[in-house]
């Protein structure tokens, strides 16, 4: 069983005030776990599997912090191939998500205020632990992992097959959009633009919301920051750091960022759900953002776009809320 799945790439048509067709949407919600990380971690976990299967190193026990995305898709794909998981979650995370972490056959613990308490936790005392007793552990970063990149960057290899398999130059493509936290998806992105000889010929947007921007505020100072605190409802860009290949590639690329209100990503959460009938939480709906809104892409771009150019959007997905979730933040936000 595979611990990821080709995903389509829909070219989508949005109701934005213009007859465009240019968003090409990669639809990673559909993955194992209902997010992008399926892809990263999934490897991770497989490869190091078959490192340990081979050296004779005895059953893998694997090990995850996580505010709920990464600890589902390292359950999901542990339990493909019948591992061990046991997931850290601090206790902003949501009930259903901590269920969904135990029904794909996870271990959870509830520790911490924040994600970097849990991991910490996780760490120091739960794989210590099982170190003594001689078990094979595996620690899962959600996202600063470059065995994790290599496992994103499979996104860019079946785009470019979905889009020659369509006969759709590479030379349209004017820019791909992703959402970004601690920057795994991101790097993802440039390892497999890399790999295909693409890193530059495009530029990445990279969407964040205020309160989790990590990324645009390290560029603004120069150098990666710490955010002390993580407000946005996007709670699954909550890094407070960002990957320091992230933050590289940004400037060795011409990656272009762009930053939403948490209130502008819900609209479009809601309004993608009507439209398309799939609920994705605010960190996918940040990329999503830009087909309603294409003016602050052309502005970002610094370009117009015309009837022939292509767009390429990752919608990573994320299973941490409901359409209820998405409607009762949105709420809250208008009466503050």
């Amino acid at each position: 069983m595979s611990h990821y799945e080709k995903t389509p790439l829909i070219r989508q048509v949005f109701n934005n005030g213009q007859t465009n067709s240019w968003f090409y949407v990669k639809h990673d919600m559909l993955q194992p776990s209902g997010s992008f990380k399926s892809r990263g971690i999934g490897h991770l976990i497989r490869k190091s599997n078959e490192e340990a299967l081979r050296e004779g190193s005895g059953k893998l026990a694997v090990f995850s912090s996580s505010g709920g995305n990464a600890g589902l898709a390292a359950a999901t794909a542990c339990r493909s191939m019948a591992l061990n998981c046991n997931v850290v979650v601090p206790k902003t995370t949501k009930t259903r998500m901590v269920k969904k972490i135990q029904s794909a056959g996870a271990r959870v613990i509830i520790h911490g205020n924040h994600w970097g308490e849990a991991d910490e936790y996780l760490r120091q005392e739960l794989m210590a632990q099982e170190s003594q007793y001689g078990s094979k552990t595996l620690y899962v970063h959600p996202f600063d992992d470059e065995t994790i990149w290599e496992g994103h960057s499979t996104i860019v290899d079946e785009i470019i097959q979905q889009l020659q398999e369509n006969d759709i130059s590479l030379l349209k493509v004017k820019a791909l959009v992703c959402s970004v936290g601690g920057g795994g998806l991101f790097s993802g992105i440039i390892k497999g633009l890399e790999r295909n000889h693409l890193a530059g010929k495009f530029p990445v947007v990279a969407v964040e919301t205020a309160g989790c921007d990590v990324l645009n505020k390290s560029l603004k100072n120069g150098s990666p920051v710490i955010l002390e605190k993580l407000t946005s409802v996007a709670t699954s860009l909550g890094s407070p750091y960002i990957a320091p290949f992230a933050f590289e590639s940004f400037n060795n690329y011409g990656c272009k960022s762009v930053v939403l209100s948490d209130q502008d990503v819900l609209d479009t959460c809601l309004r993608y759900a009507d439209d398309y009938n799939f609920i994705v939480e605010p960190a996918c709906g940040a990329s999503l953002h830009l087909c309603y809104h294409p003016e602050i892409l052309e502005d970002t771009l610094g370009q117009n776009l015309y009837d022939d150019d292509i767009v390429i959007i990752i919608a990573c997905g994320g299973s941490c809320m409901t359409y209820e979730d998405l409607v009762k933040a949105s709420r809250t936000l208008n009466v503050l």
